[in-house]
């Protein structure tokens, strides 16, 4: 069995493949065959490779055409809405590294949280114009004893939670599907009770996926339903953002404020009034970028390849149909 691993060499280093990561997957089944390959090789080496991991942002290079015995591919990242239909109608079995992101995402997201509370975006434009503040001029408040509510509930949003429960937070949570209770969690809703949630948090915390079921959910419509004093917080998909929406949220202090890690389109245009908002944080999509990113990744692909090879259900196996 032929397992193929495909790296761009010009990522940095934390996204890299190294000797140690092959000697994981080796001490995993003997009688597999580990080759690394550089994305500029892939072709040369798909016809007799039986998995294949990969990134994301390379997938669409994959001419199945050309692979006669493909049974799986191991995406690298959590997200896997942009798999090519050639892929989506075969019976190659997908999987994705959900599981990489919890720790560093949930981190940004209190990063956020904590600039919104103690003001540290005006302290950094004091700083850019040498301006001596007065302490009284500062706008600040606690996170503790705040209501979170996180919309979309799986691994990143069970880590918030965690944290959340550290700062002695009200957590909300949303579900796709109904459940009793959940850990660190005070309440549970479904995604049909979202105004719900969005009324009564002081922080709105989307994390999710990119779907057609979530494409546009943030409307001006439940930004509407937010406290004025709410901030919202993307960390998901830009796609369940309607971004007109939100800058006019923001502009017309509906909300007051966002921190956005992900956006309709990436990069953000220039153009983009997200730009010079003062009540806003922007990060270029990388909430998720950590230095123990690939040993994660490979953590992962081997629980699945231990699965795999015993023909067992697959911690993260991926439903095409609904793109997670």
């Amino acid at each position: 069995m032929k397992i193929l691993l495909v790296q761009n060499s010009q990522v940095p280093s934390a996204f890299s493949i190294l000797p140690k990561h092959i000697k994981a997957i080796e001490k995993v089944s003997k009688k597999c065959k580990v080759v690394l390959v550089d994305v500029t090789k892939l072709s040369e080496h798909l016809a007799d490779a039986d998995i294949l991991l990969v990134p994301s942002s390379m997938i669409g290079k994959i001419n199945t055409k050309k692979s006669k015995i493909l049974k799986w591919i191991h995406v690298t990242s959590a997200g896997v809405n942009n798999l090519p239909e050639q892929i989506l109608k075969s019976d190659i079995i997908i999987t994705n590294s959900s599981g990489v992101h919890p720790i560093p995402i949930a981190e940004q997201v209190f990063t956020y949280m904590l600039m919104f509370a103690r003001n540290i975006n005006q302290a950094i434009k004091s700083k850019a114009e040498r301006k001596w503040l007065a302490h009284y001029e500062f706008n600040v408040f606690e996170v503790h004893g705040k209501t979170i509510g996180i919309v979309g509930f799986g691994r990143i949003g069970e880590k918030i939670a965690q944290l959340s429960k550290a700062f002695n937070m009200k957590v909300f949570g949303v579900t796709k599907t109904k459940r009793n209770s959940q850990k660190n969690v005070d309440r549970l809703f479904t995604l049909k009770d979202l105004d719900k949630l969005l009324s009564a948090s002081d922080f709105v915390i989307s994390c999710l996926p990119g779907t057609r079921e979530t494409y546009h959910l943030f409307d001006k419509n439940k930004f509407s339903m937010m406290k004025k004093s709410a901030y919202f917080i993307n960390i998901g998909r830009g796609s369940t953002v309607d971004e007109k929406d939100l800058i006019s949220a923001l502009g017309g202090k509906i909300i007051k404020g966002a921190g956005l890690d992900v956006f309709e389109k990436e990069p953000l245009m220039p153009d983009s009034a997200l730009w010079t908002m003062d009540n806003v944080i922007l990060t270029p999509h990388n909430a998720g970028l950590t230095p123990f990113y690939m040993d994660r990744v490979i953590d992962i692909f081997c629980e699945n390849l231990k699965a795999y090879l015993s023909k067992k259900l697959m911690p993260n196996l991926v439903d095409k149909k609904l793109g997670y």
